[in-house]
């Protein structure tokens, strides 16, 4: 009997050795599964983050690009605004002349008028 009840003994022994033995396996089944699908996670990420350094660098270009622009249209505008500050200049010059020339011809025309008075005086 006591032979009987140890070999019962080893038997729920055994048998629970094997379901520990079992879940153990799943567990580490799961584990395996769980790794691998962090591995793809990770993977993914580091794939997103080349992509946006990529990214990154290719908007700090464009922003390089753009400054340059920037300053290249700033510097038209500047060009421009002297260049209409010159025309603004010479336009009231023109002007002055242009009034002063008016001037003139009216000063000519009394001188002119004031001449032929005299020519027809002295007929």
């Amino acid at each position: 009997m006591a032979l009987e009840e140890e070999k019962k003994e080893r038997e729920a022994a055994l048998t629970k050795a094997r379901e520990a033995s079992e879940k153990v396996i799943e567990e580490a089944a799961q584990l395996r599964e769980w790794t691998t699908s962090v591995e793809e996670t990770a993977s993914k990420a580091e794939e997103e983050a080349a992509f946006y350094k990529d990214a990154a660098a290719e908007l700090d270009k464009e922003k390089n690009l753009v400054k340059a622009d920037l300053a290249s249209a700033r510097e038209a505008y500047r060009e421009v605004k002297e260049e209409c500050v010159k025309s603004e200049i010479a336009r009231s010059a023109i002007e002055e002349a242009g009034e002063k020339a008016h001037e003139d011809l009216e000063a000519e025309r009394a001188r002119s008028r004031g001449l032929s008075d005299d020519v027809d005086r002295l007929k």
